[in-house]
């Protein structure tokens, strides 16, 4: 069959992007000195012997998940976010698109406010760290939002996130929440009212939001959206049944509401009330990409309270499972400064090295105290053969 990361080999569900409560205004580093970086080089360097191995199911049974190291480099903050007016932002994930890959950033804030998505097209022959991304830009070249509310829709309560998106034949499709600000302070006081489909023809122009039969709802928030032959595969971080659920839908119909399916655990079904949860373990949001060199698909997770420091890694012959158990990445701590969670951990096909094992990823982090703001990081993690 043919496979197609979409994930940018090509936002959780929601609880996806952390709003920032902001007690004041930090302007961000143009450069990080030399010193400052190899300090966090040689933090981010661990050896295999501290991370744990998970195996296939099935006839992935025989081959293991191992992690010879681990570079953690530092954000992917570069001369791209100041040229399109951006100090601060979250998210990351990337769907392949002609040409290259679209990233997908939640809250984002720039010199003239905070903007709920953001989007930046990164070439495919531009494949260095940090990536040389070209931003969706107003006339006044600062980063704008692709995603425009209805007029009966209020600015002030509400906002939208990206999730996961995919390419079929030449149109662009984005899968987003609609969110909606509660009582009580941040940065929590947020909830998803529903996920939507919008569309576009080119990467880096506004995307038109879908009402089929004049409504814009659509029955899953996927925040990974996978190719597989004929189907696309949308996962979505649940509260209701909780944990990681499975749908799926004829790339033909993806702006069909009612075409979509939910896998029951042995088969599909077009009620989300009988969806199973495929993984429990699954908080904030997943990314899952085909990975040739193991025959088998990857998933990368972030963390939970639990484990607040961590990116997650498992793997399964098929996209609805089983999963192996988690090999565990331990993100080091930023010199003075205090992690609370690291979430929005998303692999990156487009800038891995496959043959070589060699997987690069984005992660997002919540400090302690201030809530200060922050950018994107990047890890790069490669396998034992």
């Amino acid at each position: 069959m043919k496979r197609v990361n979409n994930s940018s080999s090509g936002d959780t569900g929601r609880a996806r992007h952390s709003v920032r409560a902001v007690r004041r205004e930090v302007e961000p580093r143009r450069a990080r000195s030399a010193a400052s970086y190899q300090r966090r080089r040689f933090l981010g360097i661990f050896s295999a012997v501290a991370l744990s191995a998970g195996f296939f199911a099935g006839h992935c049974a025989e081959v293991s998940l191992r992690i010879e190291h681990a570079e953690f480099g530092p954000s992917i903050f570069s001369e791209s976010q100041p040229r399109a007016g951006v100090r601060f932002q979250d998210g990351a994930q990337a769907i392949a698109v002609p040409g290259g890959a679209l990233w997908l950033f939640g809250d984002t804030f720039t010199t003239t406010g905070m903007v709920g998505t953001t989007i930046a097209f990164l070439p495919a022959t531009k494949t260095n760290l940090p990536p040389a991304l070209e931003y969706f830009v107003n006339p006044n070249g600062v980063a704008e939002n692709p995603l425009v509310l209805f007029p009966e829709e209020s600015a002030a309560t509400n906002r939208m996130w990206p999730l996961g998106g995919a390419t079929v034949g030449e149109r662009i499709y984005l899968f987003y929440s609609m969110i909606e600000q509660t009582p009580g302070p941040g940065p929590w006081n947020f909830r998803s009212t529903g996920g939507g489909l919008a569309v576009a023809d080119k990467p880096l122009q506004h995307f038109t939001r879908l009402r089929p039969k004049g409504a814009w709802k659509f029955p899953v928030e996927p925040i990974q959206v996978l190719q597989d032959g004929d189907f696309l595969y949308l996962y979505e971080i649940s509260s209701q049944p909780k944990g990681l659920v499975l749908a799926r839908v004829l790339s033909a119909q993806i702006e069909s509401p009612a075409a979509y399916e939910f896998f029951t655990g042995r088969n599909w079904s077009p009620q989300r009330t009988n969806a199973t949860v495929i993984l429990r373990e699954a908080y904030g949001q997943v990314s899952v990409n085909w990975n040739a060199d193991l025959h088998a698909w990857l998933m990368a997770t972030s963390s939970d309270f639990f484990h607040p420091r961590e990116i997650q890694l498992r793997a399964a012959e098929r996209p609805e499972g089983p999963w192996s158990a988690p090999v565990r990445v331990a993100v080091p701590e930023l010199p003075g400064k205090k992690t609370k969670l690291v979430y929005g951990a998303y692999l990156h096909p487009e800038l891995s090295d496959l043959k070589a094992r060699r997987l690069v990823a984005t992660f997002c982090r919540i400090l302690s105290g201030e809530w200060d703001f922050t950018n994107p990081e990047w890890v790069t993690i490669t396998l034992k053969p």
